[in-house]
């Protein structure tokens, strides 16, 4: 994808110039997250809006949907990709692979700061929810379904969002990359709105950024946090009503 391209592109370039150091979780690790995101969306939109007679936040997947029918997909597909997600972990502990990943428990050696930390958070559960859910699940995803139909449509997608995150996450994490993004394609496939696919990624993110920088009892309130958060930015956009696909 060329947005994802660029954005990395711009984001490298951004940590050469800020001094960012590769491995640290800094402030400049938190601004190039939202900079990539950023950059992303307005690719995706110049795209969009090259093909759409009419772009609006509707085009993108941004609608409103009926919350009791969205609720019980997102359990559903939550779950489901939670087991696809375990049966994988189980694989990777059989084989000994280690994924390298590390917690930074606040007070520690190289922890971030209070306020680098909630600028990370917001980086990782708020900005990249949003942007990745507009450009693989809002663009790319009705693309490849006009192209091959909704399930091809959604394994395509779950492939390239995993094969996205090359550069970010251990390859042993990829494939339970694919299997979130296939399930967020489904999820928007089934409810015709991508608020509730935004919302499990800011809720799969902020389980993950919480972990990470260490919270135990934060966590929880962290999810909540992400999900008003994305609701409250997202939320007057929606001037239309899904369709129901379901």
């Amino acid at each position: 994808m060329i947005a994802l391209v660029v954005s990395q592109a711009v984001v490298f370039v951004f940590q050469l110039v800020a001094g960012g150091e590769g491995g640290t979780v800094d402030g400049v690790t938190a601004i190039s997250l939202v900079l990539a995101d950023a950059v992303m969306i307005g690719i995706v939109l110049v795209f969009a809006r090259r093909g759409a007679e009419r772009l609006s936040a509707a085009t993108l997947g941004i609608r409103r949907t009926r919350f009791g029918p969205a609720l019980g997909w997102m359990l559903a597909i939550y779950f489901g990709v939670v087991a696809l997600e375990g049966l994988w972990a189980l694989l990777l502990a059989a084989l000994g692979a280690d994924g390298g990943v590390s917690r930074h428990d606040a007070g520690s050696p190289g922890a971030p700061s209070t306020a680098t930390a909630l600028a990370i958070f917001f980086a990782i559960a708020v900005a990249a929810p949003i942007g990745e859910e507009i450009a693989f699940r809002g663009y790319l995803f009705p693309a490849l379904t006009r192209w091959r139909g909704p399930w091809t449509g959604a394994i395509l997608t779950g492939l390239l969002f995993g094969a996205a995150h090359f550069l970010v996450y251990p390859v042993v994490f990829l494939p339970a990359l694919t299997f979130f993004g296939f399930g967020a394609c489904l999820l928007f496939w089934f409810t015709g709105s991508l608020l509730p696919s935004i919302c499990l990624h800011a809720i799969n993110n902020a389980i993950a950024a919480g972990v990470l920088l260490g919270g135990s009892w934060q966590v929880p309130l962290g999810v909540l946090g992400a999900v008003a958060a994305v609701l409250l930015l997202l939320t007057p956009f929606a001037r239309e009503r899904a369709p129901q696909t379901a």
